[in-house]
């Protein structure tokens, strides 16, 4: 309906009030929607916030031991894993480089549609990497436009209720009703609870009661639904959160296989040169510090050329697997054997002294001498010789840095003088001296 801008003052009194009244409804309802909404746009941002906080910390401690051992494919499966709920829409981890090591999911850039963090991977206050993930954000943005336009409508309706009211009654009928309402909101605004209007008329008063009482039902129904989901939803995440410790348990194995990997012979099972290193370091400081004694004993396989030229690689790894179980049997428990190379082993023998590691070293010659190994038709035996260094409190000036090289220097002495044989460096210089 149009109106001259004349027409306003010809309204008689009681049209002046309602239509005064009914701007004045509509612009309180409106403000106190507005804030209402923002209220709850504020607060539903925060739990967004809140969540997507907590749920990036917890994935980037999954992803730490991953990232170290630079297991692309279990960070693909669990990026595509996070990615197939309908919370998370978006995942990517980018290494300390600033490359990306995998990403899943499509990122929206719109913010009301999806809210990205951006969380440090950190291992021992080393930072490996960022983990960026995004929240839908959709579900909760409809939420609130789907409040506002109920907002619109619940102003609208219940303006339109007073304007036909005010048409029907300006008179003191209507102060009994407007108290009890009035004083049923107020006790509902200072207490936890909504309470329900007790007016039960059949004039607007009493409609407006009803559907507020009905508007209560309704939002204590959505309330319980939603506490439902809420309640539904924390179960999901812990079942995720134990679904992803099971899976941070299995990359510990795994690494842990590949770091025994990593120290280990394929082909013999032995400890291989990597780990002979970094232990012959070790026991050597351990000899400076607490004077302990340490023996080092370097042997191969005679003539292993010709196995391999006569009877093939394929034999000869044989031989080097049955040598190797040899040693691996016969040597003391704190003995460390490693394949360091080809056809040679070394034996780091701790806290024993001269006599003690000749003794090893020759019981273990006797008995690869005594070693029968099937080729095919044929049956093989093999030999070994084997040199010696020992280092001590006493010689550890002298000895330290040349241990390996000594005990190497003595192999060499004992394939010099007709192999199948132990020395000692010792021995060397007691001959040489002799001489």
């Amino acid at each position: 309906m149009n109106f001259s801008p004349n027409s306003f003052f010809r309204f008689g009194i009681r049209q002046k009030i309602l239509l005064m009244l009914t701007l004045v409804l509509l612009t309180t309802l409106s403000i106190s929607s507005w804030f209402s909404l923002q209220e709850e746009k504020q607060r539903v941002m925060k739990q967004i916030d809140s969540r997507g906080s907590d749920i990036s910390r917890f994935v980037s401690k999954s992803l730490t031991y991953s990232i170290v051992g630079y297991d692309y494919h279990t960070i693909d499966l669990l990026l595509k894993e996070i990615t197939l709920s309908d919370e998370i829409g978006y995942a990517k981890v980018i290494d300390r480089k600033g490359k990306t090591m995998s990403q899943a999911g499509t990122l929206v850039l719109d913010s009301n549609r999806m809210k990205t963090f951006h969380q440090d991977i950190i291992l021992d206050n080393d930072k490996l990497g960022v983990l960026i993930l995004g929240l839908n954000t959709d579900t909760a943005m409809q939420h609130i436009d789907s409040q506002k336009y109920k907002s619109i409508q619940r102003e609208l309706f219940i303006t339109f209720i007073i304007a036909i009211a005010e048409f029907i009654a300006l008179s003191f009928i209507i102060i009994r009703p407007v108290s009890i309402i009035s004083d049923t909101l107020s006790r509902s605004k200072t207490s936890d609870d909504v309470h329900f209007i007790p007016v039960s008329t059949d004039d607007e008063f009493g409609q407006l009661a009803q559907q507020f009482n009905e508007l209560n039902s309704q939002l204590s129904k959505a309330n319980h639904e939603l506490q439902n989901r809420v309640d539904f939803a924390d179960q999901q995440l812990r079942q995720s959160i134990k679904e992803l410790k099971a899976q941070k348990a299995e990359l510990k194995e795994i690494n842990e296989k590949f770091q025994l990997l990593s120290i280990t012979d394929s082909l013999t099972g032995l400890f291989n040169r990597r780990y002979f290193e970094e232990h012959l370091d070790e026991e050597i400081n351990l000899t400076q510090r607490h004077g302990d004694t340490v023996s080092l004993i370097i042997l191969d396989i005679d003539h292993f050329k010709n196995i391999n030229d006569t009877y093939g690689h394929t034999h000869g790894d044989e031989a080097l697997i049955a040598v190797a179980e040899v040693l691996k049997n016969r040597v003391r428990k704190t003995d460390i054997v490693c394949r360091i190379g080809g056809e040679e082993f070394a034996i780091l023998c701790k806290r024993a002294d001269n006599q003690t590691t000749t003794e090893l070293a020759d019981n273990l010659r006797k008995s690869v001498q005594e070693l029968v190994i099937p080729f095919d038709d044929y049956k093989v035996s093999v030999t070994i010789s084997a040199g010696i260094a020992t280092l001590t409190k006493n010689n550890f000036q002298s000895h330290a840095e040349n241990l390996y090289r000594f005990a190497d220097l003595a192999l060499y002495f004992s394939k010099e003088n007709g192999r199948n044989a132990v020395t000692h460096y010792d021995d060397i210089k007691v001959k040489q001296k002799v001489s």
